[in-house]
């Protein structure tokens, strides 16, 4: 039986801020281009000193920025979000809905797999570790997907990106 939008709160719905990962990408990129513009800077200046200092550090900034920068694959991470933002936006998702049953809980620190639930047969993981803009509140965080809630979950690739649940 599938009920009317208006039986429903939504609790939880995508956006390019959600879960402050697009800021902290941001952060990171900024630290990253302010490392690399310090260690050229530093090293233009040693260089029209003369170079009467070592240039250890100013190239230790520099490869240290661009390691920081390689590392963190931002093209990945903000098309990750454009891409989970775009299919909402379009209507690229599915949508699954019922009885919300809880097959295993993230403990509050981690160190397993996230909170693995099941809504009409299909299967979740809602992990609070992992970086994204979609759902990611698990029970002990206050996630709302607990056992015996009925909720409308909208989902792209696994992901949730949107929560409504039963008033």
């Amino acid at each position: 039986m599938i009920l009317g939008v208006s039986d429903f709160v939504t609790v939880f719905e995508i956006a390019r801020g959600s879960n402050g990962v697009f800021a902290g990408e941001v952060f990171r990129l900024l630290v990253g281009i302010a490392a690399l513009i310090g260690g050229v800077t530093a090293l233009i200046l040693q260089w029209k000193d003369n170079g009467t200092k070592s240039w250890f550090g100013p190239v230790f900034v520099i490869a240290w920025g661009l390691l920081w920068l390689y590392l963190h694959n931002f093209p990945h991470v903000f098309g990750h979000i454009n891409n989970l933002i775009g299919a909402y936006r379009d209507g690229q998702y599915q949508v699954v809905e019922g009885q919300v049953h809880v097959l295993h809980e993230q403990p509050a620190t981690g160190h397993t797999k996230g909170d693995i639930i099941t809504v009409n047969g299909k299967q979740f993981e809602v992990n609070h570790f992992y970086a994204t803009p979609a759902y990611r509140n698990t029970l002990v965080h206050g996630g709302v997907l607990q056992s015996g809630v009925y909720a409308r979950l909208y989902y792209y690739n696994g992901e949730i990106l949107r929560v409504d649940i039963r008033k």
